[in-house]
Formats: C-alpha cells, sequence, structure tokens
C-alpha cells in the first residue's frame, strides 16, 4: 500500500511539471500540376514528419475532401489528382498534431488558395 502511494504520489509530480509547448506550422502548397504538392514546415521538426496533408475543392455547402497525404521527414507532401481537373478553388489543410507524452503541440494550418480555370 505503502509503494502504490509513492508511484501515485511521483506520476503526479511529473504530470504537473510537464508544460506542451505549442509550435506554428506554415504550409506551402504549389500549383504545378498533374499534383498538388507543398511543404509543411515547423521550427520543430516533430511537427514536420508525418504530418496528414489533406487537399479539398470549395464547394457550396461543405467542401470536398480530393486526398490525402503524409508528409516526408523533410515536410515534403503531394497528392495527385485526376486529368481532367475541374475548374474551381482548392487548397490544403494539416489538422493539429502532437504528442503529450514529449509535450508538443504542432498547430494547424490552410495553404493558400490555388484557382484553376
Amino acid at each position: 500500500m505503502i509503494c502504490a502511494c509513492i508511484g501515485v504520489a511521483a506520476l503526479a509530480g511529473v504530470s504537473a511539471s510537464a508544460q506542451t509547448v505549442a509550435y506554428k506550422t506554415t504550409l506551402f502548397m504549389s500549383e504545378t500540376f498533374p499534383a498538388f504538392h507543398g511543404k509543411l514546415h515547423s521550427p520543430n521538426g516533430f511537427c514536420e514528419d508525418g504530418r496528414r496533408v489533406k487537399l479539398f475543392k470549395q464547394r457550396f455547402g461543405e467542401d470536398k475532401m480530393l486526398g490525402k497525404d503524409r508528409t516526408a521527414d523533410n515536410g515534403h507532401w503531394k497528392v495527385a489528382v485526376e486529368k481532367n481537373l475541374s475548374s474551381g478553388v482548392y487548397y490544403a489543410k494539416a489538422p493539429a498534431y502532437g504528442s503529450a507524452s514529449l509535450g508538443i503541440q504542432c498547430k494547424p494550418d490552410m495553404s493558400r488558395i490555388a484557382v484553376v480555370d
């Protein structure tokens, strides 16, 4: 019983002193076809590697997700689209990401829009 209480007190002390740090994310998207691609940048490398990036087309109502990718260890990503790309407004999003055990939170971001005529 004494050992269990000591373990809980020690664990509570570790979690109370742990602080989460939020890092900015910047999502860049190139407009070069036939694929949308770009780079995700952050001052913390953890926030660049393996992040999900989703490509959307704006529509009335809910926007349509066209595809997704995970970033490489250098932050690069690519989503291939069909050959007959319709005109419209496209953008990419990187949702929030993080690790409570590492105390890292990566903020979400949205790329600039790309207009296809």
